[in-house]
């Protein structure tokens, strides 16, 4: 018994002792697969992770291309600004309220921002070189000032609606930073930073992939000639009390836009300051109904049915004339007129005539052909179509109405783009605005005849005795018309208070240069086109045109005793022609060749004073001396 007792103390200790040895030997064995495992098994993962803790990758963004105008002065590029950003798990919770101070932003706001993230954050974007300067003296672990960039418009608010802006991802939002973002837009790239353990960052960096500037953006706008339409216009808004307004200038022999301008302007270096129904670009999205600013297609359209000539007489019903169940009014009341008179003192009874005796497919085809009811394709977004109704909707109502610019809704630069077809010989130019490979080819839209017909009436409204004389810049003639218009009231009528006013027009008369629409949004001062929208015309044409080397033609002034001897018929003096008070001079020589009569003039103008009063008995050969005035 004795003998038993002593041998199980040895045995339990060999047992311990081989229980340690197979427990070393378990932790040796554990730890060679663990060696295994990190050196061979896991080495690139935790490789991977090694690099991640001490080497940063951030994407860069590539600066966008400059919008250059036609000169290539510069209305649009990218400048370098620094921001700030961090390593969230870095920042140390200590050192922010010194940082919210450099940042000039409250603490709330700055903890806010870095919430819960771990990650990449931008703390402030764009800031001022001096803000950057007191975040980079504080020397703060996981803070690092990135370089970005911020679109520049150096002529603010006068291309501001064009021109447009960028959100702070560096993508176009407005104008033709929005429409043409991806040409713009640039290739970001990326760059490696190192850092040590205590976050911050080791100096040298290394490219991985550079970024690429965009392409630039050359427009046929003149800047220049910009300016001068935005403050033309600014003028004029003041001076009508005017609430809003648009100017187009045009080339109209190949459809270069020079300027396009819109009132109220916004500033795009700071558009968040303004509202969003400030940004558009009036003179592509907003219709108007455009007047009598439409009558010269009225009358294109009736010449080109061969029925008409310049020299065609119309009855204008002494100011009062029905269409089914509306009358219709002029300011000034005509008897007997021809088609140039009819566009000198803008008579309504006389296009609504002209449009029914044609008939509405003719109208409806002139106004189509020339770009009414279609986009430009400027290539600005928001454009509008217009409004034109179907011609199978057209009675003879809404053909009259139509034919003095009625129930018809144009944009600025429609009409503009429809003008220049009487300076090209009845070719229609699409608008350019961006410079383009090739040159656009126009397309007849009415024979050159007319075109040259229309043009030579439109230079007889801005004469005296027209409606558009207050268009005319010294030393220079204009062809153009006025339109007043009244505003639909939303109820399916017309406001009585609320009108709009337009005058377009082509300069220099004779040869053509710009063609320039002006168009004003409710003017206090008067609601006539010739009123207000025509000296806003004036003024640009006056100072455009030396700008744009367009010398003054200085036309001759006639004088004041002539003589024209006539003698090509003989009919009868026309009945209704009682006196030749407040005729024209030109409608008074056209009188005088009819009848074969010898004519002596003074002065210009209208009549005031004839010698004989009472036509009647005047035949032909007989003498008539008139005195006009203006």
């Amino acid at each position: 018994m004795r003998q038993k007792r002593m041998v199980e103390p040895q045995v339990v200790e060999h047992r311990r002792i081989d229980v340690v040895i197979g427990l070393v030997i378990l932790g040796l064995s554990l730890m060679v697969i663990r060696a295994v495992d990190l050196q061979w098994l896991q080495a690139d993962d935790l490789s991977v992770q090694a690099d991640n803790q001490r080497i940063r990758q951030y994407d860069v963004d590539a600066p966008r291309g400059p919008i250059l105008d036609r000169t290539g002065r510069v209305l649009s590029e990218s400048v370098e600004m620094p921001s700030i950003a961090a390593i969230a798990s870095d920042i140390k919770t200590e050192d922010l309220p010194a940082l919210a101070k450099a940042l000039d932003m409250p603490l709330h706001q700055l903890k806010q921002r870095i919430g819960k993230r771990k990650g990449f954050v931008w703390l402030s974007r764009r800031v001022a070189p001096q803000t950057a300067k007191a975040v980079q003296a504080l020397d703060l672990a996981g803070v690092r000032i990135e370089k970005e960039w911020r679109r520049y418009h150096p002529f603010g608010p006068e291309t501001g609606h064009l021109v447009g802006f960028v959100g702070t991802d560096n993508h176009g939002l407005e104008g033709l930073e929005l429409a043409f973002n991806s040409k713009l837009s640039g290739k970001p790239g990326r760059v490696q930073l190192r850092r040590a353990a205590n976050g911050y960052s080791l100096p040298g960096s290394t490219w991985l992939k550079k970024p690429v500037m965009g392409e630039s953006l050359k427009l046929n706008l003149d800047v220049s000639v910009q300016s001068i339409a935005y403050s033309a216009l600014a003028n004029g808004i003041a001076k009508t009390g005017a609430k809003g307004g648009s100017v187009v200038i045009m080339n109209p022999h190949n459809g270069h836009v020079l300027a396009m301008t819109s009132w109220p302007g916004f500033n795009p270096n700071s558009f968040g300051k303004y509202r969003p129904k400030d940004w558009r670009n009036r003179v592509v999205t907003d219709v108007f109904e455009p007047g009598s600013v439409l009558k010269p297609f009225t009358v294109a359209a009736a010449l080109s049915t061969g029925q008409y000539t310049m020299d065609s007489l119309i009855y204008c019903e002494n100011g009062k004339f029905t269409v089914a169940d509306k009358t219709i009014k002029d300011d000034h009341p005509e008897g007997w007129i021809d088609l140039r008179k009819l566009l000198v003192v803008s008579s309504n009874i006389g296009a609504a005539k002209l449009a029914l005796d044609i008939g509405k497919e003719d109208l409806n085809r002139v106004l189509t052909d020339v770009g009414f009811h279609h986009k430009t394709g400027i290539g600005l977004g928001g454009e509008s179509a217009g409004i034109l109704p179907p011609v199978q909707k057209w009675g003879p109502v809404e053909t009259a109405n139509i034919a003095f610019g009625q129930g018809v809704a144009v944009t600025p630069i429609q009409l503009a783009a429809a003008f220049s077809v009487f300076a090209n010989g009845g070719i229609y130019y699409p608008p350019q605005l961006v410079q383009e490979g090739q040159p656009v080819k126009g397309r007849q839209v009415v024979s050159e005849r007319v075109a040259r017909d229309v043009l030579s009436m439109l230079a007889d409204v801005t004469k005296s005795g027209g409606t558009g004389t207050k268009a005319v810049p010294l030393g220079y003639t204009v062809a153009g018309k006025t339109g007043t218009a009244q505003k639909p009231n939303g109820k399916g009528g017309y406001s009585k208070d609320k009108f709009t006013a337009v005058f377009a027009g082509l300069v220099p008369a004779e040869a053509p240069e710009l063609v320039i629409v002006v168009v004003l949004d409710e003017p206090e001062s008067s609601i006539y086109g010739g009123s207000t929208a025509a000296p806003v015309f004036k003024q640009i044409a006056a100072a455009a045109l030396p700008v744009l080397g367009i010398a003054p033609t200085m036309d001759s002034n006639p004088s004041d005793w002539k003589v024209m001897q006539a003698s090509v018929q003989r009919p009868t003096v026309a009945e209704h022609m009682q006196s030749l008070y407040g005729l024209s001079l030109r409608e008074v020589r056209r009188f005088a060749l009819l009848n074969d009569i010898q004519l002596r003039v003074h002065g210009e103008g209208w009549v005031v004073k004839s010698e004989p009063v009472v036509l009647q008995g005047l035949e032909a050969g007989d003498a008539l001396e008139v005195w006009l005035r203006e």
